[in-house]
């Protein structure tokens, strides 16, 4: 409904990214990090955190450069992980 009112197609908006990122809430696999007291913007119980970011994820799953994030390492990792990522599509860091 939003590309239709925006007068785009999938494929029209998929053309706007290089790449896209998905960083999986911490309210799936490592719900212990979960909060909504540091995020005003934040309100989701970690059940609908985890429905929203099913969401989000489906809907980029056609990009060529869709990459998914998820919390098998910590933050450090994750970001490490991100980081690699990035540098590959901008071909600053070998593929693996």
């Amino acid at each position: 409904d939003i590309l239709d009112a925006a007068g785009l197609s999938e494929k029209e908006i998929m053309a706007r990214y290089d790449m896209v990122l998905h960083l999986e809430t911490v309210a799936k696999n490592a719900v212990e990090y979960y909060t909504t007291s540091n995020n005003a913007a934040r309100s989701e119980s970690v059940e609908d955190a985890c429905k929203l970011d099913d969401k989000v994820l489906g809907c980029w799953t056609m990009h060529p450069q869709h990459r998914v994030f998820d919390n098998s390492t910590d933050f450090k990792g994750k970001l490490d992980r991100i980081l690699n990522a990035v540098g590959e599509v901008l071909g600053v860091v070998p593929s693996k």
